[in-house]
């Protein structure tokens, strides 16, 4: 017998991502994954330390499971995410060290694998390099048309940066170039601080202004209708640094957290969210762990968004 099961009713129970259970017999409706992994960032490094904060901040003695009512018109009552999922926590792939390179073998690898369970996946990094590996590896464990949304203050749409292709800096070009998903079906949000070359070609020649709700909505819903799935990727930096200061890569301006959680929701509403990441979230820079209380919340509205999914699917 393990001597973890001779203190069966004595030990502390894990209490990270709310106490959410894992399945009593199968797969879980959730897995959660920690990419740490910020060997690209070019400016303040350090979001290879999220995987491990999100869970401190997650934990169910500092906050209830419920989901968030921030954002409603009226007050709703919802049933506790213990209720409503399952989960597990797989870990953290080990690639803190890796040059990015040997680390994208690692990552597309994991996420490959991963693609091919019934789960919802929710990758925690690490910088926004992270999100070419982990969707080139679910394109090729699933078949079906991919559509992104992409939550910046940046495009991450260079070709190079600094003589490198592969970067938190190129994510969305290598995304497009490699053909995973098609410019059609790339809505990228915020932008405050691309260059307007990239604005213009990612729109297709028009230059892009902030969306509204409604007209992302309706663009969600577009590509929703010529995707089999739609993989969200939230950089904090999308939000104004009062909100979240503590990131790699801050900008001036950006989104209050109850508007992005209203993008959130208009993206998961569609149905086809399967797979979200949330990057560059820095617990060096967030002393006093108010980022790391913006990626809690956030955390929170990607696991309501997976419950509703399951909900509309049953």
């Amino acid at each position: 017998m393990a001597l973890r099961d001779e203190l069966n009713g004595y030990l502390k129970l894990p209490e990270a991502f709310w106490g959410i259970p894992p399945p009593t017999s199968g797969e879980p409706d959730v897995g959660i994954l920690g990419v740490p992994h910020d060997l690209t960032s070019s400016y303040l490094p350090g979001c290879r330390f999220a995987p491990r904060e999100i869970r401190k901040v997650t934990t169910s003695r500092w906050t209830h499971s419920h989901p968030l009512t921030v954002g409603y018109d009226e007050f709703r009552e919802f049933k506790p995410l213990t209720e409503m999922l399952t989960l597990e926590d797989i870990g953290d792939l080990e690639i803190e060290l890796r040059q990015p390179e040997q680390a994208m073998y690692d990552m597309a690898g994991a996420a490959e694998r991963l693609a091919s369970s019934s789960s919802s996946i929710y990758f925690i990094g690490g910088d926004h390099y992270i999100t070419y590996p982990l969707i080139k590896g679910l394109k090729k464990g699933t078949s079906g048309e991919y559509g992104i949304v992409y939550l910046d203050a940046h495009a991450d749409f260079n070709q190079d940066y600094g003589g490198y292709q592969l970067s938190h800096a190129t994510t969305l070009r290598r995304i497009l170039d490699d053909g995973i998903v098609m410019k059609k079906n790339i809505l990228a949000h915020d932008l405050r601080s691309a260059p307007p070359d990239h604005r213009k070609e990612l729109a297709d020649g028009d230059d892009v202004t902030a969306h509204t709700l409604g007209s992302f909505s309706d663009a969600i819903q577009d590509i929703a209708e010529r995707t089999d799935y739609i993989y969200v990727s939230i950089d904090i930096d999308v939000l104004k640094p009062d909100v979240a200061p503590g990131i790699s890569h801050p900008e001036a301006g950006g989104l209050e957290l109850v508007e992005l959680l209203e993008f959130m929701r208009a993206c998961f509403e569609t149905g086809r969210v399967k797979y979200a990441d949330l990057v560059e979230l820095n617990p060096m820079r967030d002393p006093n762990n108010i980022a790391a209380v913006a990626g809690r919340e956030i955390t929170k509205e990607v696991l309501t968004g997976f419950a509703y999914h399951k909900w509309q699917s049953e």
